[in-house]
């Protein structure tokens, strides 16, 4: 399963500047681009300090949502590449 690869992995953040507008989180990031992302999306960018991991990242959604574990994972995942296409993260 990819999460389980995933899950140890620490997201860093690659942007140059962030802004919230009510539930929108908009990014530029380091190649000029425009995005704007949802609030699954921000929440994760808001929790992703550079130490915490992305199964650290899973727990703290579980807690504060009433999701299926595996549908966020594989949400997660999703999201995820979505970010690193869009060179708003990396992983380590």
């Amino acid at each position: 399963m990819i999460f389980a690869w995933l899950e140890n992995k620490i997201p860093r953040l690659s942007f140059v500047k962030r802004r919230m507008n009510d539930d929108v989180l908009i990014i530029c990031a380091d190649n000029l681009a425009i995005y704007y992302l949802n609030s699954t999306a921000a929440m994760f960018i808001e929790l992703a300090d550079g130490k915490s991991t992305v199964g650290d990242i899973k727990k703290k959604f579980l807690a504060r949502y009433d999701v299926d574990e595996r549908e966020l994972e594989n949400d997660f995942v999703e999201m995820i590449r979505d970010l690193q296409w869009k060179k708003i993260l990396t992983l380590e």
